[in-house]
């Protein structure tokens, strides 16, 4: 599984995705999105690039401190 973290500056909060629970197109493996990829996701889903952070990763743990 692949996962998406998000911190949004805009609302202080961090969202994160289970992205292999989105419909996708089939031919493309998470595993080989390219920035651009990850970026058209976060805009479809009403992300404004400037006021984010984000990473992919395949662990869906958020360790707080």
């Amino acid at each position: 599984m692949y996962y998406i973290t998000i911190l949004d500056f805009a609302n202080g909060s961090v969202d994160q995705y289970d992205l292999s629970a989105w419909d996708y197109d089939t031919s493309t493996q998470f595993t080989h999105w390219q920035t651009e990829d990850f970026e058209n996701f976060l805009i479809s889903e009403g992300y404004s690039l400037k006021n984010i952070e984000w990473m992919s990763h395949s662990d869906n743990t958020i360790n707080k401190f």
